[in-house]
């Protein structure tokens, strides 16, 4: 198809509903790489191209019967999502069925080692999901009273595990500066630096300039 929109990929996956055909993650992968790609483009997951067609996702999806590679194929796919893949998170909300099938003795026996096969670091993910909304924000305070700069640029390069953290608890930096009550507009701001470019170069650069000369006739 050359172009694709939300009623066209919808259309598409009804199709393939009324066809009998896999519309599974896995099954899409490998039968209509393009539809997939498309739907997460447009609508940020399968899941929610899934819905909104009109079509139930959990009855569509073949995991219920999980082995190894499902397992693997399923945090990937969660983690392409951005999701939180704390054990906590998965475990009680976002995908019970897939916590328990990973920690079962014949898969992997802990959900670290889930993710490890997945080739996803446990420590990195444990990190940037231990913080909660208020030590996120206390953080930002504490950086905030110290003079620290808290424009995205500067904290990917000075504290990437908090930035990271915030950017999931709260739809983006600028709104986790906002929860903090600080001015997010005048932390990002990077104007004063040009004027002060600018103030710079109209200064006499030598003793024998415009300003020297009017000093001589006077």
């Amino acid at each position: 198809m050359a172009k694709w929109n939300t009623d066209s990929i919808a259309g598409e996956i009804l199709h393939r509903y009324q066809a009998n055909l896999d519309l599974s993650y896995s099954g899409m992968t490998k039968e209509a790489l393009p539809l997939l790609r498309a739907a997460t483009r447009y609508f940020g997951s399968w899941q929610a191209a899934i819905e909104y067609a009109g079509l139930d996702y959990d009855a569509i999806r073949k995991y219920r019967s999980w082995t190894k590679d499902r397992i693997i194929e399923r945090i990937r796919e969660l983690h392409a999502q951005n999701a939180d893949l704390s054990w906590r998170h998965i475990s009680l909300t976002l995908d019970p069925s897939l916590a328990a099938a990973a920690t079962k003795k014949s898969h992997f026996g802990s959900w670290r080692s889930a993710l490890d096969a997945a080739g996803l670091d446990y420590d990195d993910i444990r990190r940037y999901r231990d913080w909660s909304e208020d030590e996120v924000i206390r953080r930002i305070r504490d950086m905030y009273a110290q003079g620290e700069p808290l424009n995205a640029k500067s904290m990917e390069k000075k504290d990437i595990t908090l930035i990271t953290a915030a950017r999931r608890r709260f739809p983006s930096w600028d709104k986790t500066l906002t929860a903090a009550g600080l001015d997010y507009k005048g932390i990002v701001v990077r104007a004063p630096f040009r004027r002060k470019r600018k103030t710079e170069s109209v200064r006499p650069t030598s003793p024998g300039g415009s300003q020297a000369s009017s000093m001589a006739a006077r």
